[in-house]
């Protein structure tokens, strides 16, 4: 007979060491057999400020039973995230946003931006939007169209459509196809600052940045950030996109904009962009602006900004770098390590899927991740909260299962 666990995993044959989790506390998991599970990756990228935050749980609760609001209609929650990320968290010019129930849906949300957009300027023939290999940005089929994940498309190709990718580190292969392609035919450019599940915290150079925003500026396409990985702090600036010459229209969010608390993503968009819609179909979801979400949200973003947790980032990523580098910089499975900020990748020559599996025996989780040039890889990635001493054990426990595999 099958059990609980058996019917949740819905896919028959998941990975039997697939903990049970009844708690969390700072950096840690616990288990329903009694583990501490150090959680070096915050979950799926997602817990910022660590678990176990009751105040964000209190101002969830406080509106919850108000029950269910139209997305149209404004909520003192609503109005208080779109304030607070406003008036300290979105580049200047950004006063318009969207909320949706996470990243997926607000990459494709943005997809179908790039196409409001583009409508809205008289442009019907555009609506191919560019995107990068090795890229990932989400699960819906849009998402997977205009990403290069190959693990991930597998098998759903013809229910995608046909986006045109260009490489992720080379700026005369971007001029050549985009030229290839017919500029006035493309409505976007969906981008990773610092690539995430796919290449494990690939980053490409500054001219590679100015090429693709000048680019996108001379033919009027809309430059696409994803900072749903990069965003709200995880890289030592508010987003991503700022370590680099490159200025989107388009900000794409989730994962640690709810904390990991709830299921909240965003797409906010430079004010003459939401211009350009005016009189547009462009159609909201039925939990858009999910008045708990909205609530947990600010109050995650209240938390990072009291506690100055994204300074905490910036200061200490180079620690957490060098703590990396000292244990497992040598390794023969490790090829490179590379990231900044708390948002690492190690590019290896061994099953990630071993190396998770050794370091989730040995208390430890960290995120699988690699598609296309980069086929194995991990990434370390852990609350902003993290002490010194979390950091030594997840590096010594990271190299431990590293030597277990290889």
């Amino acid at each position: 007979m099958l059990s609980d666990n058996d019917r949740y995993a819905f896919v028959p044959g998941a990975p039997a060491f697939f903990p049970t989790i009844v708690g969390a506390q700072g950096c840690h998991l616990v288990t329903a057999d009694g583990r501490r599970i150090l959680d070096g990756a915050a979950g799926a990228i997602v817990g910022n400020i660590g678990w176990g935050r009751a105040e964000v749980a209190e101002a969830a609760a406080s509106v919850m039973a108000n029950g269910y609001v139209l997305p149209l209609w404004a909520t003192p929650s609503r109005l208080a995230l779109v304030h607070e990320l406003v008036t300290h968290w979105l580049p200047a010019g950004f006063g318009h946003m969207f909320f949706t129930s996470g990243g997926s849906e607000s990459t494709d949300s943005a997809l179908r931006l790039a196409r409001a957009y583009q409508l809205g300027k008289g442009r019907p023939q555009r609506w191919k939007v560019i995107g990068r290999h090795p890229s990932y940005h989400g699960m819906t089929t849009g998402a997977m169209a205009v990403a290069s994940h190959l693990g991930r498309q597998k098998g759903y190709e013809p229910l995608l459509l046909p986006f045109p990718k260009v490489p992720w580190d080379d700026p005369e292969q971007v001029l050549r196809i985009v030229a290839q392609e017919d500029p006035a035919t493309i409505a976007g450019f969906m981008v990773e600052p610092i690539t995430g599940a796919a290449g494990a915290c690939l980053s490409a150079s500054d001219g590679y940045w100015r090429v693709v925003s000048e680019l996108c500026r001379k033919h009027d396409i809309l430059l696409m950030a994803d900072e749903v990985m990069t965003g709200y702090g995880r890289t030592g600036l508010k987003f991503g996109h700022q370590h680099f010459p490159l200025q989107p229209d388009v900000i794409v969010g989730g994962k640690g904009l709810g904390g990991g608390y709830v299921p909240l993503g965003a797409v906010a968009a430079r004010d003459e962009v939401a211009e350009a819609l005016r009189g547009s179909n462009f159609m909201f979801f039925t939990f858009t602006g999910n008045d708990a979400a909205c609530a947990a949200g600010a109050k995650v973003l209240e938390i990072l900004r009291r506690e100055q947790l994204v300074e905490r980032v910036a200061s200490q990523g180079p620690q957490l770098e060098a703590k990396l580098r000292a244990a497992c910089g040598d390794h023969p499975a490790v090829r490179d390590i590379r990231g900044r900020g708390f948002f690492y990748g190690l590019e290896l020559s061994v099953s990630r899927d071993a190396v998770v599996a050794a370091a989730l025996e040995r208390d430890l989780w960290v995120y699988p991740a690699g598609s296309g040039p980069v086929p194995e890889a991990v990434m370390v990635a852990p609350p902003f909260t993290i002490s010194d001493q979390e950091m030594d054990q997840l590096a010594a426990t990271l190299r431990q299962a590293l030597d277990a595999v290889a």
